[in-house]
């Protein structure tokens, strides 16, 4: 082996210490390196572990039985990235063996040495958090049941029916806190994680590593700082609660504030018009609206950013509707973008995790309010929703801003 400067070594040393097998791929798809995780994972499954030189695209291709289809679909993937169709491919698939259920996650990107193209494929063993999605899903459906069959047997006893729906309140509750807990106690190995990196980088950028080391010092912290957002986000959703005390809420003086704190382009025209006040959580108003403005500073597109928010009567609701004239979303996806982890658009595009939409139903809905999407003429999109009115206007002494305020954008 030819000696190796220490970044060199280090680069190789963290590229074997990844827990993804990682295979590198050359533009005819023959393998041309792989990392210690890839060698262990061939040598354990009925492989040699001497992969280098093959050609992992006729593989796949050739591929028989149950995960041919998975296969076929990865190097249709890697084909599509390394004609630059795709950014990134990525494919969930199961590898289950006889003793043993697992689950994979397969990711393509595409990077450039020496003016060639290489593919980076990896596989990620993602069995443990597949597991718990249908564990979590076979419980729910085992609840459903269990409460659709009891209302049935047992609707003419009132005393039953309310122990039935105690326990579903702590099925729920112990839910929310086992994601509460799970989401808070992440945040510590990320934080590790990240401190780690940017003492690597602070202390040898520019110095001791390589360009490439660098850049992938500079993915590393992108992602960490992706998974505390997304702990973030789901911890923001399973603290929305119904119970929160609730006041007289002055929206338009809330939306001043998150507008304010948002950092809007200097030629972005935000229209406010006089908003009224409504019986909510103050808190988790706020969270609302910082939630659907941030989204529509998101998802603008090339022209000029237009905001406006607006609202009129509606029975014991009041009707608001945030205008903009952004990138829209599809009538057929109207409702897809407020599930969790529902994104019509890629991660290096709009960034974010899926999550806002789903926090403003909930919040939304907590209220005993809607929350739906409507396309608009200026080409982006109408987010109305609704929000129940205060029944008494006395008790809200904060003065309402006069009609179509204009907040200068920062």
């Amino acid at each position: 082996m030819l000696p190796t400067s220490p970044p060199e070594r280090f680069a190789l040393a963290a590229f074997d210490a990844l827990l993804a097998n990682i295979a590198i791929i050359d533009g005819t798809g023959v393998i041309v390196a792989v990392n210690r995780s890839w060698t262990v994972f061939a040598c354990n499954n009925g492989g040699t572990g001497e992969d280098l030189g093959t050609n992992y695209l006729r593989v796949c291709d050739a591929a028989q039985g149950e995960d041919s289809g998975d296969a076929r679909a990865i190097s249709a993937g890697i084909r599509a990235v390394m004609a630059g169709e795709l950014r990134l491919y990525e494919l969930e698939y199961p590898c289950h063996t006889a003793t043993e259920q697992r689950y994979f996650l397969a990711r393509v990107t595409r990077f450039e040495q020496d003016g060639e193209c290489f593919a980076l494929v990896a596989h990620e063993d993602i069995t443990r958090r597949k597991l718990a999605e249908l564990e979590v899903t076979s419980l729910n459906a085992s609840l459903e049941r269990r409460v659709l069959e009891r209302t049935k047997a047992l609707e003419a006893s009132e005393e039953i029916l309310q122990s039935v729906n105690r326990e579903l309140v702590n099925r729920n509750e112990e839910l929310s806190q086992f994601v509460y807990v799970a989401s808070h106690d992440l945040q510590e190995p990320l934080r590790t994680l990240g401190a780690y990196t940017d003492i690597l980088r602070h202390r040898y950028r520019g110095k001791q590593l390589d360009e490439r080391a660098d850049g992938y010092l500079d993915h590393i912290t992108e992602q960490v700082g992706r998974a505390r957002r997304l702990v973030r986000d789901v911890l923001a959703l399973t603290t929305v609660s119904e119970d929160a005390p609730r006041t007289a809420t002055d929206l338009g003086e809330l939306s001043r504030k998150v507008l304010a704190d948002l950092p809007w382009p200097s030629d972005a025209e935000l229209q406010i018009s006089e908003l009224p006040p409504v019986w909510a959580n103050p808190p988790q108003m706020r969270q609302l609206l910082d939630n659907l403005l941030g989204n529509a500073l998101k998802f603008h597109g090339a022209a000029p950013l237009r905001i406006e928010l607006s609202a009129e009567p509606d029975g014991k609701l009041h009707l608001f509707t945030l205008r903009d004239n952004g990138i829209g979303v599809a009538l057929e996806h109207a409702e897809k973008v407020f599930g969790m982890f529902q994104r019509l658009h890629g991660r290096t595009a709009t960034g974010g995790n899926g999550i806002g939409l789903a926090v403003c139903r909930r919040i939304v809905e907590r209220h005993g309010g809607r929350i739906w999407i409507e396309a608009n003429a200026q080409g982006g999109t109408d987010l109305r929703f609704t929000l129940p009115a205060v029944q008494d206007t006395a008790v809200l002494e904060t003065e309402q801003p006069g009609p179509d305020t204009q907040v200068p954008a920062r």
